[in-house]
C-alpha cells in the first residue's frame, strides 16, 4: 500500500470518526431529549396526582360537614317526635282526669242521696263505674298505640338519616387512582459511553476498508 493510499485511508478514517461523532451527537441530543420529556411527564404525573388527592380530601371534608348536618337534621325531628308524643300524653292525661272526675261526681252524687240501696241506682251506678272501666281501657289502648307509632316515626328518621350517611359516604368510599407516568426507556451513561466508542471505532474501520477500496481500484 503507498503513501497516497495509507493518506486516502487516514483521510477516510477522519471522515468516518466525524461521521461517528454526528451519530454520537445525535444519539445524546436525543438521549437529553427523551430525559426532558420523561421528566416532564414524571412532574405532570405528580402534579395531576397531588391535585386528585386534594380535590378528595375536600370531598372528605365536604362529606364529613354532610354527615353533621344529616344529624343535626335528624337530630331536630327526633326532638319534635318527641314533644309532639309528650304533647300527646299530657292531651291524654287529661282525658283520664277528666274521667275520674266523672266517676267521682257520679259516686259522690250517689252517696250523698244514699240511693245505693234501691236496686236501680245501684245499677246506675254500676253503669257508670262500667263506662268508665271501658273509657279507661279505650284510652289506654290508644296510649299504646301513640307509643307504637312515634316509635316507628323515631325508626323512620334514624333509617333517613343513615340512607343519607351512606349516600354521602358512597362518594369516597373510594380514593382517586394515582396515574403512571408516561416514560421511555433510556439506556445508561456506560451504555452511551460504550456505543459512542464502537461508533467511532467502527466509522474508522470502514473508512480505512473505502480508503484501500479506492486506492485498489
Amino acid at each position: 500500500m503507498g503513501t497516497a493510499t495509507l493518506v486516502s485511508a487516514g483521510l477516510q478514517g477522519i471522515m468516518g470518526a466525524f461521521s461517528a461523532n454526528a451519530k454520537a451527537d445525535q444519539m445524546a441530543a436525543q438521549e437529553a431529549a427523551g430525559a426532558y420529556k420523561n421528566t416532564l411527564s414524571i412532574a405532570r404525573t405528580r402534579i395531576m396526582n397531588e391535585y386528585k388527592q386534594r380535590a378528595y380530601q375536600r370531598q372528605v371534608d365536604r362529606v364529613r360537614q354532610q354527615m353533621v348536618e344529616n344529624f343535626k337534621a335528624a337530630n331536630s325531628s327526633w326532638q319534635t317526635e318527641q314533644a309532639r308524643l309528650q304533647e300527646q300524653f299530657l292531651g291524654f292525661s287529661d282525658k283520664r282526669q277528666a274521667l275520674i272526675k266523672q266517676l267521682m261526681q257520679a259516686e259522690g252524687y250517689a252517696a250523698a242521696t244514699e240511693t245505693y240501696g234501691r236496686s236501680a241506682d245501684r245499677a246506675i251506678a254500676l253503669a257508670t263505674a262500667a263506662q268508665f272501666g271501658n273509657s279507661e281501657a279505650r284510652l289506654a289502648l290508644t296510649e299504646q298505640s301513640a307509643m307504637k307509632q312515634s316509635t316507628r316515626n323515631m325508626g323512620k328518621i334514624g333509617g333517613q338519616a343513615y340512607a343519607a350517611d351512606m349516600r354521602a359516604y358512597g362518594s369516597v368510599i373510594e380514593g382517586p387512582i394515582p396515574e403512571m407516568a408516561e416514560t421511555a426507556y433510556q439506556g445508561s451513561g456506560f451504555n452511551y459511553g460504550l456505543n459512542s466508542a464502537l461508533a467511532i471505532g467502527s466509522g474508522v474501520i470502514q473508512g480505512a476498508k473505502l480508503g484501500a477500496q479506492i486506492d485498489y481500484g
